[in-house]
């Protein structure tokens, strides 16, 4: 009896069809499957017949098609669909416009709608942005940098070298009132703009400090008395500063105060086009089709929440209204860490950010210098950043921080916690047991915030020396003019580096002004935030801002970093631990070592996406 069933061209169908099915949905290797043929066989008495066979073959499925971008970025296999890459960051103030190199304090969307022509990676590499390439020109007195080919505004406009021209004396218009204007000085012409000259100084094509060579091509010139500018060995590192972004003319040249006060419908230059903001709830933005270049975000649609007063983030990333926190508070970090559900997802690294306090060396008694070194000598930093801020952050004894270049770890004792020594200084000056002809040593520290570091420093003071400081609380806004005003006796000046080199830290930040109030000899001014005046100091950093040698260079802003921390118009007290947690599904590149963290001044927020499992995990993770 023949027992071989002939199989029917409908059944076979079927067959195929449901083998095909579990190809598809089977990983990309290959496979054993059932295949079932018709075929003719010939028997021992040469009759024709035909039978089925039945036999097993090895195939490869055909794999899942790459998600791609609608800018042309092909997404890892385990990232969600294009609906799905959407994400909420922690938020912050509302903005009053969309003007990223006008005031970085005040603007909204700034890497969003915006782009720099160079940008730091997640190692800290120096990677191409709006320009494909650059290089120094002779002793590095400008640097040259070419447009990526076919870069536009997103409204078709191309990106050329006059709005790179256009927006450094843009920034510069006094009529802007650009308080962030001074960290663009090391550019030639800039801080002569800001003066009130005429822009001519930055525009010139043959003298001006930021001249077009072609519609591709840039050159930008260091700043100095030299007809074709001086060295500028870091304009590299600070052009790649997430606020060095650009405008563009052909819009903002119509009105430079207004142009940007909306952001929706704005013109954009970046990864992002803003589409909606609904004033003191959130910011939205979704992806520019038009963006074609380097930076191409895995993120479709984001949201920046515009944060009231007194607002939870702990709380609102733990009801997953918001992804992610760039910054725990040190209660925050404790809670996350005694949870075993959340402890995993705790990432920190060390910050290069230094606290410290900041005395008015123009004003009695802090205009002695024994009284100075005194008040440095009588802070406990190692108490105060283990036990006042759970480790958080580590004690700082100068304004380099560790792995920060030049560092130089021999400054540490010149004001290391000595109670002794702070006392014998301050007898020295006049003032025992904090008293001088009986009257008590009376010193007014301003506060924006109830911030626990002012509040150590305060007891620390008064113990340890016998003075009295008056806590002077006051708004940010406030306190923020002030500081510029150089009206505060003592406060609290925390500052993180824009980029990677001694001149942000040092030169930037504490070298005096060369535009002091009228009427004001720079001698009793110092530098635009620091009443601190030290004209060695503004030697060596300056030296070492031309010096093309590095080595050389390293050396002079140590030499200047030891005369700021033994002149102590800076008493340095922390360098930050920066502790972070965000949900699982999202996703964020390792760096060279291996660790995970969200550096907001690189591109870990065009590299991040949102992981296929998202729905899976917010559902694991829901009332956490």
């Amino acid at each position: 009896m023949n027992t071989n069933k002939t199989v029917t061209r409908r059944e076979f169908l079927k067959i195929a069809g449901m083998t095909a099915g579990a190809a598809t949905l089977a990983a990309c290797t290959p496979q054993v499957v059932t295949q079932i043929v018709q075929q003719t066989v010939v028997s021992q008495q040469t009759a024709i017949v035909q039978q089925t066979v039945v036999s097993k073959v090895e195939v490869t499925p055909t794999p899942e098609p790459a998600i791609t971008t609608p800018q042309g970025r092909v997404l890892p296999a385990d990232a969600a669909p294009l609906a799905k890459q959407s994400w909420t960051g922690d938020g912050g103030a509302e903005p009053k416009f969309f003007d990223g190199v006008r005031d970085i304090y005040s603007q909204g969307g700034l890497l969003a709608i915006n782009e720099t022509l160079i940008h730091s990676d997640q190692d800290m590499v120096t990677v191409p942005s709006l320009a494909e390439s650059w290089k120094a020109g002779p002793n590095t007195t400008y640097w040259e940098f070419t447009i990526q080919q076919g870069a536009i505004w997103s409204d078709d406009t191309p990106i050329t070298a006059d709005d790179i021209v256009f927006t450094f004396a843009h920034l510069a218009n006094p009529a802007l009132a650009n308080p962030w204007v001074w960290f663009y000085f090391p550019i030639k012409g800039v801080s002569d703009v800001s003066a009130g000259k005429d822009a001519t100084v930055v525009t010139d094509p043959k003298t001006g400090g930021v001249r077009k060579v072609d519609d591709r091509t840039v050159r930008i010139y260091g700043a100095g008395p030299s007809a074709d500018g001086d060295p500028c060995p870091y304009m590299p590192a600070l052009l790649s500063y997430q606020a060095s972004v650009f405008v563009p003319a052909h819009i903002a040249s119509k009105d430079e105060l207004h142009w940007a006060d909306n952001g929706v419908g704005l013109i954009s230059g970046g990864p992002f086009l803003c589409t909606k903001w609904e004033h003191n709830v959130k910011v939205e933005y979704d992806i520019n089709p038009k963006y074609n270049r380097p930076q191409k975000p895995g993120i479709q649609h984001s949201i920046t929440p515009i944060n009231p007063t007194g607002f939870n983030a702990f709380n609102a990333w733990l009801n997953q209204e918001i992804d992610l926190i760039h910054a725990m508070s040190p209660a925050n970090v404790a809670a996350v860490r005694s949870d075993p559900k959340l402890n995993p997802l705790l990432h920190f690294f060390s910050n290069f950010q230094t606290e410290y306090m900041v005395l008015n060396t123009f004003m009695a008694p802090l205009d002695d210098l024994k009284v100075r070194q005194a008040l440095s000598h009588a802070i406990d930093r190692a108490t105060l950043c283990g036990s006042v801020l759970n480790g958080t952050y580590t004690p700082a004894f100068s304004m380099l921080p560790p792995g920060f270049p030049a560092y130089n770890a021999d400054l540490a004792p010149i004001q290391a916690f000595d109670v002794a020594t702070a006392q014998s200084l301050l007898k020295d000056a006049g003032w025992e047991g904090g008293k001088k002809a009986g009257v008590q040593m009376s010193l007014d520290l301003f506060d924006s915030g109830n911030d626990p570091k002012n509040l150590f420093v305060k007891q620390q003071w008064e113990t340890n020396l016998g003075i009295k400081v008056n806590l002077k609380e006051v708004e940010g806004g406030v306190w923020g003019d002030n500081r510029s005003k150089h009206l505060m006796q003592v406060y609290k000046g925390p500052y993180e580096y824009d980029y990677v080199d001694p001149a942000n830290l040092l030169t930037q930040l504490f070298r005096s002004t060369t535009n002091p109030p009228k009427g004001t000899p720079v001698e009793k001014w110092g530098s635009p935030r620091h009443p601190w005046y030290n004209a060695d100091y503004d030697k060596l950093v300056d030296a070492a801002g031309v010096e093309t040698d590095v080595a050389k260079r390293m050396q002079e802003y140590q030499d200047a970093e030891k005369i700021q921390v033994t002149d102590c118009g800076q008493i340095f007290l922390t360098h930050q631990i920066i502790f972070q947690v965000w949900w699982p599904w999202l996703i964020l590149p390792a760096d060279k070592t291996g660790n995970t963290v969200y550096r907001w001044l690189d591109i870990t927020q065009f590299q991040m996406y949102v992981h296929k499992d998202v729905d899976a995990l917010k559902a694991q993770y829901k009332n956490a």
